[in-house]
């Protein structure tokens, strides 16, 4: 019984470890709800250099952004934003969309080849009231 223990334990280490459970299965088309203030899902995944189609549905009372942020950006609070527009779009955003409150809009955008990057909503203040989620770029031989 001690060895079959031991063996459950090994494999559900090896899960957390590898990501087990914690990467959905990647699709090139899916749909987020945005709330005030949360993203469901918050993490999604996508196969590389696909083309995505992503729903956006805001069942929110304001404004929300669904921000890609760029390969090696990763923020843990607003301030570390810039206030330039510009400057923002150039250095720190993959990709973006917005959606008003009460309406839904359907996007699309390429996949980048790899990686892990940060989604945000780049509205002030929603970001620190928890607007953050996570794009996983995976090769379907790679899900777990």
């Amino acid at each position: 019984m001690r060895r079959l223990t031991a063996v459950v334990v090994a494999l559900a280490v090896a899960a957390v470890a590898c990501g087990g459970g914690d990467t959905p299965e990647a699709s090139t088309d899916f749909t987020v709800v945005m709330s005030d203030f949360a993203f469901d899902p918050d993490k999604v995944a996508v196969p590389p250099g696909e083309e995505i189609t992503i729903t956006l549905d805001n069942v929110g009372s304001v404004e929300h952004e669904w921000v890609i942020l760029k390969d090696g950006v990763q923020i843990a609070e607003e301030s570390e934003l810039p206030a330039d527009e510009e400057t923002l779009l150039a250095d720190f955003v993959y990709w973006e969309a917005e959606v008003d409150p009460g309406e839904s809009g359907s996007f699309t955008f390429t996949a980048p080849e790899r990686g892990f990057f940060q989604v945000i909503c780049a509205i002030p203040g929603h970001f620190t009231a928890g607007m953050e989620g996570r794009l996983q770029v995976v090769r379907p031989d790679e899900e777990s």
